[in-house]
């Protein structure tokens, strides 16, 4: 059975009642941020032996072991997971909710709009924002580049003549 691991919860040192319980907790978290897991995958709390006992972590667990690492879906509750447990009460860097395709301060995409502008104080957080929206007016410029149809010039120079 392959399995994933996302990472470590919980307080160290506590009872397994009480570690279970977070685990819990954390799970109903990643599956609020991140979204139900891949069809035939779960979240589970796993327990990894260690030489001085064992301690839990939230793996994706599934049957099929032809199928491949959801990597999106992993990485998102890693970020989540982190974000969860060192008590954020925001969303994380790079995480949407489920069905939400934009983030709520962002405006619909205006291909007439240039780029966005960096950030007058660029520390780490706000250089990672500003290559977040760089990237998906990228992407999206992209997109929309790609959905509109080419048409070919029609010019003399192009037909053939027949001697």
């Amino acid at each position: 059975m392959p399995v994933e691991i996302i990472g470590e919860f919980g307080t160290s040192g506590a009872h397994s009642e009480w570690l279970e319980a977070e685990g819990k907790l954390a799970i109903r978290y990643l599956k609020k941020i991140c979204g139900e897991p891949p069809s035939e995958m779960e979240l589970e709390i796993l327990w990894q032996d260690h030489e001085l006992g064992s301690y839990p972590v939230i793996g994706l667990v599934w049957e099929d072991a032809m199928r491949g690492t959801p990597w999106n879906y992993v990485s998102k509750c890693e970020v989540a997971l982190t974000a969860y447990e060192d008590g954020e009460k925001s969303l994380p860097m790079g995480v949407t909710p489920p069905g939400s395709h934009e983030m709520e301060d962002e405006a619909p995409f205006d291909p007439n709009q240039p780029p966005p502008e960096p950030p007058d104080a660029l520390d780490v957080r706000n250089a990672q924002r500003y290559i977040s929206k760089l990237t998906r007016w990228a992407f999206l410029a992209s997109e929309l580049e790609r959905s509109q149809p080419h048409l070919a010039d029609d010019t003399d120079e192009d037909e053939c003549s027949i001697p």
